[in-house]
């Protein structure tokens, strides 16, 4: 424990916050300064509650616990939509294959078209988002779909930059199919927003089907040490529900 204590506040995010707070103190002894302490001692407790397990417990349980996994009725046709989370570069910068985030979301949709046969269509959305590769997400992600065993017909959506638009030109493709059930597939951390824009675009005549992939997130936490003390991958996890969360906001 102590052991943790330490390296925490000797590595980042920890090392910063201690800096900032000995720079506010510093501030602090020269009256003219009082408004630089004052920003100094806030960012680095904006700093510390960003990066403590304790914060993120609850910020997810606002994200995952709006939608369950949930499926049309037996036998019923329907198009699984995966919208893409980004790709993986190689030493040139230039996309190979899908990333972690995305390679999660093509699983559980394959693992639906093999479940279910009625489940005809896999539509793949993501652009070639920089317009710097010459080959869009999509195609990525269909190579690593077929290679999973994708039993649906694959279709690709390539125009597609942000989720908004994953949806929207998504929702043009499902009024050709003619198909009255659509299941979105996308991280527990985005199908809130994803959601929010299948609503928005998807004809009224189409019944939408929420499955957030992602493993099972703790329904408790115990208040120990540990949960208090700044981690950089908590940093990380924070900077994608800042995202979402403004992204919900400009919706």
């Amino acid at each position: 424990m102590l052991s943790d204590i330490i390296s925490s506040i000797i590595m980042p995010p920890g090392l910063f916050i201690i800096i900032l707070l000995i720079l506010s103190l510093h501030a602090l002894k020269k009256p003219r300064r009082v408004i630089l302490s004052s920003l100094l001692f806030l960012t680095a407790i904006g700093m510390y509650i960003t990066s403590i397990p304790i914060t993120t417990f609850y910020l997810n349980k606002w994200f995952i616990d709006v939608y369950k996994p949930q499926l049309p009725p037996d036998n019923a046709q329907a198009a699984v939509i995966v919208l893409g989370g980004g790709t993986s570069n190689d030493e040139d910068n230039k996309p190979i294959q899908p990333n972690i985030a995305t390679i999660e979301r093509l699983y559980v949709a394959v693992k639906l078209t093999k479940e279910h046969p009625s489940f005809s269509y896999l539509i793949l959305s993501a652009g070639d988002t920089f317009q710097r590769s010459g080959i869009t997400g999509a195609e990525i992600m269909a190579y690593a779909a077929e290679t999973m065993g994708c039993k649906a017909k694959i279709i690709l959506e390539s125009k597609a930059r942000n989720t908004d638009e994953n949806l929207k030109y998504c929702s043009e493709i499902v009024k050709k199919l003619g198909v009255k059930n659509v299941i979105i597939v996308t991280n527990n951390f985005h199908i809130r927003r994803s959601m929010d824009f299948a609503y928005l675009y998807m004809p009224t005549e189409v019944n939408i089907f929420p499955y957030p992939s992602g493993g099972q997130q703790p329904r408790k936490i115990s208040l120990s040490p540990e949960v208090f003390l700044p981690d950089t991958r908590v940093l990380r996890i924070m900077q994608l529900r800042i995202k979402e969360i403004i992204g919900l906001l400009l919706t």
